[in-house]
């Protein structure tokens, strides 16, 4: 997959702008605010279906205007046909999705068209950090490689803040809630929770291969990585062989004979909203007891891994987009990041283009901004010794 180029219109701090991309390694460089990872944040925009910066759409749209607009265009290594994703995100109200000029009914139907692995120093902390930050990379991951997951995701995460609401009503005594219907949410949320336990049991299957192996190149190491799942759904020593409709039939009894319990704590305590992964090295788990240096490799481990599997189930590698992460690692694993993905295109920010001097046919970009004539800017590509400008600002 190739990003051919990206437009912006409103976006950020991005009045208007158009940067165009190469095969292989492309450096947005340049110094801090000036919209490098606004970039990057519209580009992944389009495989996420929402900013990874943002809580909500409408803080993406440029200060003072009232819609901002995305356009992505890629190809797919398979097809002569480029793609073209729009997005209008309007201040107020609802987005609006394009593929090729024709509406798109809303985010899932455009996920897995445009696939991307994300790096941001927030993910070299995965390993320590909170549970909720490895059940969003899995979830992320997971929806790029299937529009089901999606869909029974939200199906799930509706049910939910819908059943935390009753518990909160319940709790403050301003609300009865019959058997009835806590077991009509129940049977709501069950079957989507079984289906998202399987495919995530599925997915860290997959991962903890391919998390193994670049561990052990990038370490050069004798140390043994392992990721498993954690969920409620199951006991830990049946979660590997049993069927979606046993896991199904569990939480919804869990879900039925738990309420009372959950109405004191005031919140859902069952459910895949609270699985985790086990992450441990050596045996021993990770999040206690591995050093710094190990943390950070088996973080970016993951992420080489999250490329390899929508790789391999898509029959394309994804684009990779690192934000600004190569300069918080060693010489060694930034060796070992650019190595590993040299094959694949990459668009990664940064403030010291010079760490990329040795990268054969390194696309550099300089985003440059200025307030001369109504904040305007450039964006200066260089591909080797071939200058060219173009316009970022209009």
């Amino acid at each position: 997959m190739e990003i051919k180029k990206v437009a912006y219109e409103n976006f950020r701090n991005i009045a208007e702008a158009e940067v165009a991309f190469t095969p292989g390694t492309n450096v947005l460089w340049g110094n801090n605010a000036q919209g490098k990872t606004n970039i990057l944040e519209g580009i992944y925009f389009f495989a996420r279906g929402k900013s990874f910066r943002a809580s909500s759409d409408r803080e993406t749209v440029r200060f003072g205007e009232q819609c901002a607009r995305a356009e992505l265009t890629f190809r797919r290594a398979a097809s002569a046909r480029e793609t073209v994703l729009e997005a209008y995100i309007p201040a107020s109200g609802k987005k609006k999705l394009l593929r090729s000029g024709a509406p798109l009914s809303g985010v899932s139907e455009m996920i897995g068209d445009f696939t991307a692995v994300l790096f941001c120093p927030e993910h070299l902390s995965l390993v320590s950090g909170s549970p909720a930050g490895r059940r969003s990379f899995l979830d992320i991951a997971s929806a790029q490689l299937s529009g089901v997951y999606v869909g029974e995701l939200r199906r799930f995460m509706r049910a939910l803040d819908q059943r935390n609401a009753l518990i909160r009503s319940c709790r403050q005594g301003g609300v009865y809630v019959s058997d009835a219907e806590w077991e009509a949410l129940a049977a709501v949320m069950a079957p989507s929770a079984a289906y998202i336990a399987g495919a995530r049991r599925e997915y860290v299957g997959r991962l903890s291969g391919f998390v193994a192996e670049h561990f052990e190149r990038m370490t050069s190491g004798n140390e043994i990585p392992e990721i498993s799942y954690k969920t409620q759904v199951l006991p830990d020593e049946d979660e590997g062989a049993a069927p979606v409709s046993e896991m199904a039939a569990r939480i919804e009894r869990l879900l039925c004979e738990n309420t009372e319990r959950e109405i004191a704590a005031g919140t859902t305590l069952y459910g895949v909203h609270r699985d985790d992964l086990v992450i441990k090295l050596n045996g021993r788990e990770a999040k206690s007891y591995a050093s710094q240096g190990q943390t950070r490799s088996l973080s970016l481990a993951m992420k080489l891994a999250e490329g390899e599997i929508a790789g391999e189930s898509g029959g394309e590698y994804p684009v990779f987009l690192l934000d600004d992460v190569l300069s918080e690692l060693d010489s060694e694993r930034r060796t070992y990041i650019l190595g590993a993905l040299r094959d694949r295109q990459i668009i990664v920010t940064s403030c010291e283009p010079e760490l990329y001097s040795g990268r054969e046919t390194a696309n550099l970009i300089n985003m440059v901004i200025s307030d001369f004539e109504g904040n305007r800017g450039e964006v200066m590509n260089r591909v080797e010794t071939l200058c060219k400008k173009y316009p970022l600002y209009e």
